[in-house]
């Protein structure tokens, strides 16, 4: 899987939910795509084919994206995020990735803020491989395996583990999960990732006047 890849149909809709909330949360926060670009670790031309729509974002451009703007994955797909902060909230649950063979990856609740942290659970079918790029800088994964065997690889390192067996991860490399056997791997996903670091800089409101974001 890439981080980019060519909208079709059903994923036309979320690349176009995805352009406008880009340009809505870049304009809310005075940032220019140059700046979008740096905090998200993503290219400038990348920024600019997603926030017109031309692209659909793959999970981990979503994380990348929703960190630069301090936010979770849900609130940035989400055009009105929750205000309220309530002892105890419900929560929506997401399907963000699928494949023609029934893997599946599914967000289930966040917390946004410079921090954010996520629960996830997923399935990979026999033959499926999920590929990642780089997280931000130090994000961590925990990962719990409760059906089948699933193979983790995260640079150079790879790990097998079978049902019952856990692990934790820095995934701010490149990174792949698949069925290590030819049953479903199900598990479990928490992500620790933290939000880019806003920085004063000539620009900053500190020192400059906001001018219009182009």
């Amino acid at each position: 899987m890439t981080d980019v890849t060519t909208a079709l149909d059903p994923e036309r809709v979320l690349g176009q939910a995805i352009a406008v909330r880009i340009r809505q949360l870049r304009r809310d926060q005075n940032l220019t795509l140059d700046r979008l670009a740096k905090l998200s670790g993503l290219s400038k031309g990348t920024v600019v084919t997603l926030e017109q729509g031309k692209a659909n974002p793959s999970i981990g451009i979503l994380c990348r994206l929703a960190a630069a703007f301090s936010l979770s994955v849900a609130d940035l797909l989400n055009d009105h995020p929750s205000t309220v902060r309530l002892p105890i909230e419900r929560t929506e649950t997401r399907t963000l990735w699928t494949s023609a063979k029934g893997s599946f990856a599914q967000l289930h609740s966040s917390i946004s803020g410079r921090t954010m942290f996520e629960l996830w659970s997923w399935a990979i079918m026999p033959g499926d491989v999920f590929s990642a790029d780089a997280h931000s800088p130090d994000t961590r994964e925990l990962i719990s395996v409760t059906q089948g065997s699933l193979s983790v690889v995260v640079g150079t390192h790879a790990v097998i583990l079978s049902q019952g067996e856990s692990v934790r991860l820095v995934t701010d490399q490149p990174h792949s999960y698949a069925a290590a056997s030819d049953l479903p791997a199900h598990f479990s996903m928490a992500v620790l990732e933290h939000g880019g670091q806003r920085d004063p800089g000539p620009s900053s409101p500190a020192t400059k006047m906001p001018g219009p974001v182009p």
